[in-house]
């Protein structure tokens, strides 16, 4: 418990730190303008380190108000940006000074009717060939930004007490997850400070989840002059951290969503964790290798939670046809063993979702179900981590079923998860309580190691996973308007009471 006190405060001086570090080059606002189209402009000339998020600031607009002749991604220095006037008083102006010629490089715009007959220009909209823009300038010195709520302002809630938290247990405190996170990319962040790479990172604490909170650390922060951002936010919030990031043409991580969705029509966000569709590929593939010619048994409950999961699977199974496959409703229980034995050595998917009560019951009721076939038993596949979530099942059931999953804990056969759990115990004197250390140490390791291996060629060809890394990240992109998605998800296979890597055996 002093640890993770003591971790909090480590971050309140990190969070205090960020606030005050430098940023962008300072923006001088200047006074003279043009007219465009009858209307008055600001002429700002672009310095180095000023982006359009930081010019428009200055000025008192948003980002959106800039007119430029190219991407607002590529700015360079030299280059021109308008910013029109409001009528707003500019710190330290005076006096205004039109300018009747047109500029020589003046934005190609359309124009649109205002209430009062005036016509004003409209930023062309980007047209995104790549998603990446010149703004790593030293690949051995890289600043990282991290959003995540801290819950600082709980922290007086917390007990040190023996009996408290023995009572109550470490995730009845939901800072423990995130200092967790934190302490992982700060065990990466060390080693690769001691290899000779420098990277900063400015945390902000987003506690309570309002996309107004993140606009807020957006600019207390100056997150915009970071080379990445990584998220640990709800739906509402990380889609602000999205737009806001694009905007300022700066690469968004999240490490923990599954849908797919968050990248579309966004090329600046990543997502680290592999998609149901990459999953349920995985699996079938496996079950299509090792179980050729068994018929695949989907039990359901019919409930809202499995829709997603069910409809992706009847997708991937129809393009397939290669795999047989039958849809049962567990409302049909009692009839489960009998016609499971008219397919001998069949293969069962559970996608059953009901309240957490319900789950316990069906999946003690399912596993005695199956295990009592004496010969020709079929194999499970689960999406959920069975010896996670319900540690108390009868492990033996599941090596009878020779279970596969997508294992969550950690491998001891695997000397990198070993290695790291040695040396968080060294740094902290305490065991992580889950992989969100491992996490903060994977997303440091791939996307730092990425940036100093291939510069800013790395946003359009990702390379391949790091060392030292718990897991796999492999990006890939649908298309150049779409975001940046981990394909890689690993399947693993109960083999004498332990979970091994299918894709390593």
């Amino acid at each position: 418990m002093k640890r993770t006190i003591l971790a909090i405060t480590a971050l309140l001086l990190a969070c205090s730190a960020a606030a005050q570090a430098p940023g962008t080059a300072p923006v001088k606002v200047t006074t003279e303008t043009q007219t465009l189209n009858g209307r008055k402009y600001y002429v700002h000339i672009v310095e180095k380190g000023q982006t359009v998020y930081s010019i428009s600031k200055a000025y008192g607009l948003k980002s959106y108000d800039a007119v430029t002749h190219k991407d607002i991604h590529f700015l360079e220095p030299g280059d021109t940006v308008w910013l029109p006037c409001r009528g707003q008083q500019l710190p330290g102006q005076t006096t205004e000074t039109d300018k009747k010629s047109a500029p020589t490089d003046r934005p190609a715009t359309t124009t649109t009717q205002t209430p009062t007959g005036q016509t004003t220009p409209q930023r062309p909209k980007p047209a995104i060939t790549q998603a990446t823009k010149p703004r790593l300038t030293d690949k051995n010195h890289i600043k990282i930004g991290l959003i995540m709520p801290l819950y600082l302002d709980q922290i007086d809630a917390i007990s040190t007490s023996k009996f408290d938290v023995e009572q109550r247990g470490k995730k009845s405190y939901k800072q423990f997850e995130f200092i967790e996170f934190y302490e992982g990319m700060m065990l990466a962040l060390n080693q690769l400070g001691s290899q000779g790479t420098r990277v900063d990172l400015v945390v902000a604490d987003v506690s309570d989840g309002k996309p107004e909170s993140v606009r807020q650390a957006f600019e207390s922060h100056n997150l915009a002059s970071c080379d990445f951002i990584v998220t640990l936010l709800m739906r509402d919030a990380f889609a602000e951290a999205a737009v806001l990031a694009s905007q300022a043409g700066v690469h968004v991580i999240n490490p923990m969503s599954t849908r797919s969705e968050i990248t579309h029509d966004n090329p600046y966000v990543v997502k680290c964790m592999p998609s149901l569709a990459g999953r349920t590929k995985a699996m079938l593939s496996n079950i299509s290798k090792e179980h050729p010619g068994q018929h695949l048994y989907i039990i359901h409950s019919g409930s809202k939670s499995e829709k997603e999961q069910l409809d992706e699977l009847k997708k991937q199974l129809d393009n397939r046809g290669d795999i047989k496959y039958t849809i049962f409703n567990w409302s049909q229980n009692a009839k489960l063993a009998t016609t499971l034995k008219t397919t001998p050595s069949s293969v069962v998917v559970s996608i059953y979702d009901q309240d957490r009560s319900k789950n316990r019951v069906y999946v003690s009721t399912l596993l005695n179900k199956l295990s009592s076939f004496k010969k020709d038993q079929p194999t499970l596949y689960t999406y959920n981590d069975w010896t996670r979530e319900y540690s108390d099942i009868d492990f033996s059931q599941l090596q009878h079923l020779s279970y596969h999953t997508f294992y969550t804990d950690w491998d001891m056969a695997n000397s990198t998860h070993s290695d790291f759990l040695t040396a968080f115990r060294e740094a902290y004197k305490t065991e992580p309580t889950g992989q969100f250390a491992a996490l903060g140490n994977d997303i440091v390791r791939y996307f730092v190691n990425g940036l100093k291996t291939s510069g800013n060629d790395f946003w359009v060809t990702p390379t391949g996973p790091a060392p030292g890394m718990m897991a796999p990240i492999r990006l890939g992109r649908n298309d150049s308007a779409s975001g940046l998605e981990n394909a890689t998800a690993i399947l693993y296979k109960m083999v004498d009471l332990q979970m091994t890597p299918v894709t390593n055996r």
